[in-house]
């Protein structure tokens, strides 16, 4: 078994970073990449620590695919900011006439970009067990079937073959071919057979989060991580976004041209907010925001009463007050043009604000130690159990039990009460019981008639 797939099997706690789209703003990811490292370096005491060390799957869309792949092959977040700084303006430096856009679809040339690409990322392939220190998913879509496609890098994929011998630049490519920005890309995807792919962004995956815990934990895919709050750990990073917030009265005056420019912003910001809403239904998430006035944060839903992972999520809004609170005082005109995805010129600035969101928004706290590497403390094998009719090997000590109201109802039929923990059973005669903060569950009707007493 190699090193990558041994990595893949290897027994415990899995941690998976997931990176957004957003072109040029992909900088300012970075910077929170550098928070990042920092964080987990000091808590492995180990200044060396490589983010590829230590998530075991880096999965990104379009700018977030050159992120996840350069992070992949054992780059530091400084590499990657550089490589950034240096190309920014190379790649989206040179618009086309509107001519020429209007009748081939392409906002810039693409030859910048895949010649950056392919200094950067070399002849290295989707498939090279060596080169690629963890596992890798590129998420792009193929736009011939209109299906969304996770190219990930385990030898046990079902289309591994087909695959592995994609050059890492080329997929990377078909991942940032935003439409209207860059043309399509045809891939070889085995037996002589090509598709057409473009942004993976175009989808419900600019936000690769959802697909991500699809790839590790579905049967069909070949990783088969197990679920759990103390199993798996996702880390994901947003490009930015803009307040959704808009006047009514501007909406009524919107030209056809102003609506059809309009629309896939309309598209994007949904798609993110439902993979924020199931992502935040699915896990436990101390960085969970609220995601409407309605459903509140979810701290309290989840699915059958169980987490199916530990989430965090570090994103920002481009609205002044929150960037007055990092330090910035941009006029609207720069606040505007920090919004857009493809101008270099506030390339720094983004970075600052990457860095200086992540250095409030990312804590220590948020990395429990049993998601530490090398962590010897319990594997699953070996946690602290205590069995009935044994005696603990521990030291008691005395206390009373302060008299608790609870609320309590006699159910004459079988039920069930969904709970944090789970669903509970309930048997004919059993009760319904209301603790003091309203969580309910079920208590035995013989244990009920002798641990309680009807208050007066």
């Amino acid at each position: 078994m190699n090193n990558l797939l041994n990595k893949f099997k290897k027994p415990g706690p899995k941690r998976i970073l997931a990176l957004d789209g957003g072109g040029i703003r992909g900088v300012l990811t970075i910077g929170m990449l550098e928070r990042l490292e920092t964080v987990l370096r000091k808590q492995h005491n180990n200044p060396d620590l490589l983010l590829c060390d230590y998530f075991d799957l880096i999965g990104g869309t379009s700018t977030g695919s050159i992120l996840a792949t350069g992070l992949a092959l054992g780059m530091t977040a400084t590499e990657l900011r550089d490589h950034y700084f240096s190309l920014g303006g190379v790649i989206f430096g040179k618009k086309k006439n509107i001519f020429n856009y209007i009748a081939n679809g392409e906002k810039f040339d693409y030859r910048p970009l895949t010649t950056a690409l392919k200094n950067v990322f070399g002849d290295v392939r989707l498939g090279d067990q060596e080169k690629l220190k963890t596992g890798l998913c590129i998420v792009t879509k193929r736009l011939d079937t209109s299906s969304t496609w996770p190219f990930i890098n385990h030898p046990e994929s079902k289309y591994y073959n087909d695959n592995a011998d994609l050059p890492l630049w080329q997929l990377v490519r078909a991942s940032a071919a935003a439409p209207t920005y860059f043309l399509p890309v045809d891939l070889n995807i085995g037996n002589n057979e090509f598709g057409t792919f473009i942004d993976g962004g175009v989808s419900m995956s600019n936000n690769p989060s959802f697909l991500l815990l699809m790839v590790a934990t579905l049967r069909g895919y070949p990783f088969h991580w197990k679920a759990g709050a103390d199993n798996l750990l996702m880390v994901s990073l947003g490009t930015g976004f803009q307040d959704p917030k808009a006047n009514a009265d501007d909406l009524k005056q919107k030209s056809l041209l102003g609506w059809a420019s309009a629309i896939p912003n309309y598209l994007l910001l949904d798609a993110n907010y439902y993979n924020q809403l199931i992502m935040q239904i699915l896990s436990n998430s101390p960085t969970a925001k609220e995601i409407d006035s309605e459903v509140g944060n979810l701290q309290y839903d989840t699915v059958h009463g169980k987490h199916m992972l530990s989430y965090l999520r570090y994103d920002l809004v481009f609205e002044n007050d929150y960037l007055h609170s990092l330090g910035f005082h941009f006029s609207k005109e720069i606040v505007d043009a920090l919004k857009s995805m493809d101008s270099p010129k506030y390339i720094k600035e983004l970075y600052e604000i990457g860095l200086r969101a992540g250095n409030i928004q990312i804590k220590p706290i948020h990395f429990p130690s049993n998601f530490k590497l090398n962590n010897n403390s319990h594997s699953e094998n070996q946690k602290l159990r205590f069995d009935a009719g044994k005696k603990p090997k521990v030291n008691f000590e005395n206390y009373t039990k302060n008299p608790i109201p609870v609320g309590a109802v006699q159910i004459d039929e079988a039920f069930e009460v969904e709970t944090m923990e789970g669903i509970m059973q309930g048997k004919p005669g059993d009760y319904l019981m209301k603790g003091p903060k309203n969580e309910l569950y079920v208590c035995d009707e013989k244990i009920f008639l002798e641990t309680y007493t009807k208050m007066k």
